[in-house]
């Protein structure tokens, strides 16, 4: 194609706005005849249309060569003009990378749907109907990242409430811009991870099209009567209304309608098939997702045919290929420059860590292997933010990441899975591998080491460079990556007896003997998931963190490290209930099963629901029991236990109904529909010692005589909230926390004499834990690091060990009596959720 290989054409875009909206191409005959001529005149008012065919990307890519070679040449008044591209289409792919960064894949189409006005049927607009037309797309790459974010655009101040706005731009997007959206995105192209690829860096997003998710609906209907989000954008997203009155729920004809309600009502309006399905997007099942893998790109098309496959096994053999003839992809790649592999028949046996991995059509996957792996926060050093322009355009930083990829390209191996290449396999074993050889996996393979020119990179660097292609004949899994599931997926085939038993046991640091074990096929779905989380935490480590560890993250850890001393972790493994005379009990049957044995609720095998919520639940009322059984007056009258935070009443139903006559449990949820969930639960177990009140957590009853607070996963300061209440009204405890960072404006109700009577008043978090608040935030968002569950957890005992302080520090009892509050810090196994800490407050009358 003209455009994606005449260098020259694109030294008349640098000061010119690209559009790039997925509409038919329309070359302007003027503009490609003065490409080739030596005076240019620029307009930059020109607008070049792009076919939906792939080419987007090549002219992304040749821009940014453009650029480099602008910059070598100190062309600067050229360099100095970045132009603005402007994408348009849906998001297929989203991947988060904590609060700061997002990763897109936008698929391009020809124009956004539109509706007939008069009776609303979809018209003029193109599809994406089936899959088959979905693998013909190749998607466009996009990051959003908060330093390159210039916010809202073409905005007025009558539609964003900046006054209120309690979350930034850049947030808001980061919750709304899902797959299935059609968004209109700003930015400026720069270097990808990967070599010879481009990527655009967003500057601002237009929503243009909502999908058919209410969930994702709710948050943004919820944004606009926050004014965090441009109410009129939000109306031209959603066609089938006509007036900005119609996104508030308050103003509905149906009374206390939810933002949910409103957003399934929304959604019914639209034609069938009008909003894209995310699952259309991103693949319902292995078999679409496989489909919707790009095409192998030409290079990796067809092995050289001086490759012969080896027809042999696909797993090297260690024994026979030892360390020493393993060489490290440094030493490889001193070998091809100092041409010493010059004999491209002869296999050489290679070993390193997998950076990235790109998987395509027809069952090839391309590996770039280092020699040492390094995660997306250390790959990105904290100065290149401090180092960026003041006027905040990020060139700077742009220019040093492509120097710093340029570098990182010429130490690492290109190695290719190809069917052809590595023997007489079967699809379902190159699939295999193809699956479990991820980024953060080590990796020994035997292969052909081959010159891959790159033609293009030599003219526009200056240098002669070429990459090196490293075809696989042979492979093994030496150790593997830490997702999850990436290990569940391996942990899956050892049980189904697909895959090496010594490989996999090698791979995952566990004992030969219980990977035999598992080889069996007698292991259950949730004791694999069980598993799977615990070989994650122990493979997890400084290079597989996701997010930046500050000085001032550690600074915290080592302050308030007495209080992880004063409380230390009780780790819970097996549950074991008390009888009513105080005896502990052996017998293993589950409280979540009826008096005939039956199980409460019916789930499929390895659901969610049986190895998540049933054992989180299991070890919830286990703790309970203990604690209603310590109180002075159990048996003597029923006690009051409030569930903070309670939802639709998962834990609170079971309570009222384990527990009977000996309890009155109330549940404090914020969200009504939860609540009238949580009642049609409780009346179909024909329960009467339970009660749902929709109402805000921090204004409950101080005088309601509370005997135990509980609360499972409550977010943030919620679980502040929680023991707030306890201390103030000298009730037990348990509450399982979660989110740290979330609820920060929550106020926690503490004790306070007033003329001796006892009241409350309210205070922030911090002022409850008797803590700095720029310590406490930094500890917090430690107690949040993704990737590297040993140091989060750590943080995580950290602020509960701080809540336990609080709690023996303010807790009162009852006027009164003389009972005492014993307070500990549990965990329970991580198999059930990351989020494992429990606080657990017994009552103490010795």
């Amino acid at each position: 194609m003209v455009l994606a290989s005449t260098g020259r054409f694109y030294r008349l875009l640098s000061s010119a706005t690209i559009l790039l909206p997925w509409l038919s191409f329309q070359p302007n005959q003027h503009l490609l005849a003065n490409a080739f001529s030596t005076t240019i005149s620029v307009d930059t008012s020109s607008i070049i249309r792009l076919r939906p065919d792939g080419s987007a990307n090549d002219i992304l890519y040749n821009l940014l060569q453009q650029q480099e070679q602008q910059q070598a040449d100190n062309y600067e008044e050229q360099s100095s003009q970045s132009p603005t591209l402007v994408l348009e289409g849906f998001i297929s792919k989203r991947r988060a990378i904590g609060k700061h960064l997002i990763f897109l894949d936008v698929m391009p189409v020809d124009k956004v749907p539109t509706l007939d006005s008069k009776n609303n049927k979809k018209k003029g607009a193109a599809t994406l109907d089936g899959d088959d037309s979905l693998s013909e797309i190749v998607p466009v790459q996009a990051i959003m990242r908060r330093d390159f974010w210039n916010g809202i655009q073409n905005q007025t101040t009558d539609n964003i409430n900046n006054s209120s706005a309690s979350m930034s731009s850049f947030d808001v997007y980061h919750k709304i811009i899902q797959p299935g959206t059609y968004c209109r995105i700003q930015g400026q192209v720069g270097p990808s991870r990967n070599q010879k690829e481009a990527i655009l860096f967003c500057h601002s997003i237009t929503y243009t099209l909502a999908n058919n998710n209410p969930q994702h609906l709710r948050n943004v209907l919820k944004f606009v009567q926050e004014g965090v989000l441009d109410a009129t954008e939000v109306l031209n997203a959603l066609p089938i209304l006509s007036q900005v009155e119609e996104l508030n729920p308050s103003l509905s004809t149906n009374d206390n309608q939810t933002y949910g309600e409103l957003a399934m009502e929304i959604l019914d309006r639209f034609p069938r098939k009008f909003l894209m399905n995310p699952s259309q997007l991103m693949g319902s099942s292995d078999s679409a997702k496989v489909q919707l893998l790009p095409p192998v790109p030409a290079e990796f098309r067809t092995p050289p045919p001086q490759i012969a496959a080896s027809g042999g096994s696909s797993i090297v053999d260690q024994q026979q290929d030892g360390d020493d003839d393993m060489i490290t992809i440094t030493q490889a790649l001193q070998d091809r420059n100092n041409e010493q592999v010059t004999d491209q028949k002869k296999a050489i046996t290679i070993t390193g860590w997998i950076q990235n991995r790109r998987r395509y059509q027809d069952s090839v996957s391309v590996l770039e292997v280092v020699d040492e792996f390094s995660s997306l926060a250390s790959s990105t050093s904290s100065s290149d933010t401090e180092e960026s322009n003041d006027d905040g355009s990020g060139k700077n930083e742009l220019d040093m990441r492509n120097s710093k990829l340029k570098d990182l390209w010429k130490q690492r191996i290109y190695a290719v899975l190809h069917p052809s290449a590595l023997g007489t396999r079967s699809e379902e074993e190159l699939n295999i591998y193809g699956n479990i050889l991820s980024s953060g996996a080590r990796v020994t393979m035997q292969g052909f080491m081959m010159m891959q020119s790159d033609d293009t990179s030599s003219e526009t660097n200056g240098d002669d460079s070429s990459a090196a292609t490293f075809w696989v004949t042979k492979c093994r899994l030496l150790r593997s990556s830490w997702r999850p599931g990436d290990i569940r997926q391996l942990l899956d085939l050892v049980h189904d007896g697909k895959f090496d038993v010594e490989e996999a046991a090698g791979a995952l640091e566990i004992p030969y003997s219980q990977v035999e074990d598992l080889a069996e096929g007698t292991t259950s779905a949730a004791e694999r998931q069980w598993l799977t989380a615990e070989v994650t935490q122990s493979l997890q480590g400084e290079n597989s963190r996701v997010g930046k560890i500050s000085d001032a993250m550690m600074q915290s850890l080592a302050t308030f490290g007495s209080a992880r001393d004063e409380y230390p972790i009780q780790d819970v493994t097996t549950f074991e209930r008390s009888d009513d005379d105080g005896s502990q009990s052996t017998d293993t049957a589950s409280i979540l099963e009826s008096n005939e044995g039956n199980p409460r609720r019916t789930s499929l095998e390895g659901s969610r629901w049986q190895y998540k919520k049933r054992p989180q639940l299991e070890f919830m009322v286990d703790q309970i029991a203990e604690v209603l059984r310590s109180h002075p007056d159990y048996g003597k009258r029923k006690l009051n236990v409030v569930d903070i935070g309670g939802g639709k009443g998962l834990l609170s139903n079971l309570l009222a109904e384990s527990f009977g006559d000996d309890v009155v449990v109330q549940v404090i949820e914020i969200s009504r529909a939860a609540t009238v969930n949580g009642m049609m639960r409780a009346k179909r177990r024909g329960l009467e010692n339970i009660r749902f009140d929709a109402m805000d957590a921090t204004k409950v009853d101080v005088q309601s005589n509370k005997d135990v607070v509980v609360a499972l996963h409550a977010c943030g300061a919620l679980s502040d909230v929680a023991l707030g209440h306890a201390v103030s009204q000298g009730a037990g405890f348990v509450i399982c926390p979660c989110c740290f960072r979330s609820n920060p404006h929550l106020r926690v109700s503490i004790p306070k004499e007033d003329n001796g009577n006892l009241d409350v008043e309210l205070v922030t978090a911090e002022e409850f834990l008797d803590v700095d608040p720029d310590q406490y935030t930094s500890l917090k968002q430690l107690a949040e690091l993704q990737g590297d569950i040993k140091l989060a957890s750590k943080a995580m005992h950290t602020v509960n060990a701080l809540r336990a302080s609080a709690v023996d520090r303010l807790w009162q009892s009852k006027k009164g009596s003389q009972e005492r509050i014993s307070t500990s810090v549990k965990t329970f196994p991580i198999g059930f959720s990351t989020r494992n800490f429990c606080l657990v407050g017994k009552y103490d009358v010795s």
